[in-house]
């Protein structure tokens, strides 16, 4: 929970803090978040060719990475996170206006209806809900401060946006998209002081939707998804084969793995959808648990880094959009792996920067560009440039330049 204080440094959330003491903020991340975002995409580039031969999908990706790239440095050097605050909201409606035009004229594939194609270009709204969900509720909390825990009654308003973005998101079918969506912001609300009673009634709310939502609103190929977690054996020729193949190609890696483009499974086309929901089985059936552990590494190094840069922040809407950013990335990861590892259902949520798809891909860089302004705003480096909006509550440059 975030403890209630008066910083010296004008933390302005009085509710909100990360830990005991927000730290002065005299830590550099942006090199640490460069060179891990680097060599993850690289990491994921070279997979990719694997796991698809070297198709189109390999070139595909290639140019959204470079296309990654630009909003990358755009959203780490260009635009600061006082920016982000100040279009919030009009951000929110923009992506919901996009979702609403998902759910009425989007293209439809695989049984999905969840992309829509403007100007020449194909992409899907609900990636971009997930960095939206993060921020909304970031603005929601700086707008809303209240020297006391949050009631049910505090927070109707957040809930109604982050409810309408799972109501826009679901029938698309994607329930793992939209429900990634409310997990950010819960992971968000964790790190506020909430009233007991109401956390109570929203986990005893949680568990009759989820009983309602069994019985009467997922398709019967959702519940097998589920099903199949607890027995991949039951449909090993059907819904259970997924996961059954990829546990398959996860455990012949072994401790170093069989070597670049010498994966049985996926050479062979055993192991389906490897180059999207089930990449790191390619991963793991080359580079073995090794590989595997690097990886492992990689992501959570830089997760700890975000926690850091949200810790440093001056402010209650950096501070908590880098958490929001780093569930982002943190909930993608975890689940993409507990798939791989029959450890969580197939609900078709992507590996970050390794998951082929240009919706995904273009989200995860705007989220670890974003982390690295948050950085460069915790510094004061952003402070030189003419802000985009003015905010309230945000310190004149004289106090920012004593505070460095």
């Amino acid at each position: 929970m975030l403890k209630s204080r008066k910083a010296k440094n004008d933390f302005d959330g009085t509710a909100l803090s990360l830990g005991s003491e927000i730290r002065e903020s005299n830590q550099n991340y942006t090199r640490v978040l460069c060179t891990v975002f680097g060599l993850l995409m690289l990491l994921g580039l070279v997979n990719l060719y694997s796991a698809t031969d070297g198709n189109s999908f390999f070139y595909s990706q290639v140019r959204n990475a470079g296309l990654g790239m630009v909003l990358f440095f755009t959203f780490g050097w260009l635009i600061p996170p006082r920016a982000l605050n100040t279009y919030a909201y009009w951000i929110f409606g923009f992506v919901c206006v996009l979702l609403a035009i998902v759910l009425g004229i989007g293209d439809v594939a695989g049984g999905s209806q969840r992309w829509i194609q403007i100007a020449g270009f194909r992409g899907q709204p609900s990636e971009l809900a997930k960095v939206t969900a993060a921020l909304v509720t970031a603005r929601f909390f700086y707008t809303n401060k209240l020297h006391s825990a949050y009631k049910l009654s505090d927070l109707w308003l957040l809930g109604a946006m982050i409810g309408l973005i799972f109501v826009l998101i679901f029938p698309q079918p994607d329930l793992g998209t939209a429900g990634v969506c409310v997990l950010i912001a819960a992971c968000q609300v964790a790190f506020v002081q909430v009233d007991r009673r109401g956390l109570v009634i929203v986990a005893s709310t949680g568990l009759v939707l989820a009983i309602v939502a069994w019985f009467g609103l997922l398709h019967d190929y959702q519940k097998l998804r589920i099903m199949n977690l607890f027995n991949p054996e039951m449909d090993p020729g059907g819904s259970g084969y997924h996961s059954l193949q990829s546990l398959v190609a996860v455990g012949s890696g072994r401790i170093m793995g069989k070597g670049f483009m010498q994966g049985t499974q996926t050479q062979l086309q055993f192991l389906p959808e490897r180059h999207t929901d089930f990449i790191f089985s390619v991963f793991a059936e080359e580079h073995g648990f090794a590989g595997a552990l690097v990886a492992f590494v990689l992501f959570g190094a830089m997760n700890y880094v975000a926690l850091e840069i949200a810790r440093q922040s001056k402010d209650s809407f950096t501070s908590l959009l880098a958490v929001g950013l780093t569930a982002f990335l943190f909930l993608e990861f975890v689940i993409n792996a507990s798939m791989v590892l029959g450890m969580f259902p197939v609900v078709g949520i992507p590996l970050p920067l390794f998951s082929y798809g240009g919706s995904a891909y273009l989200s995860v860089c705007i989220a670890i560009g974003a982390l690295v302004g948050i950085d460069r705003e915790n510094l004061g480096l952003f402070r030189r440039v003419k802000p985009f909006g003015s905010i309230t509550g945000t310190r004149s440059s004289a106090q920012a330049i004593r505070g460095i």
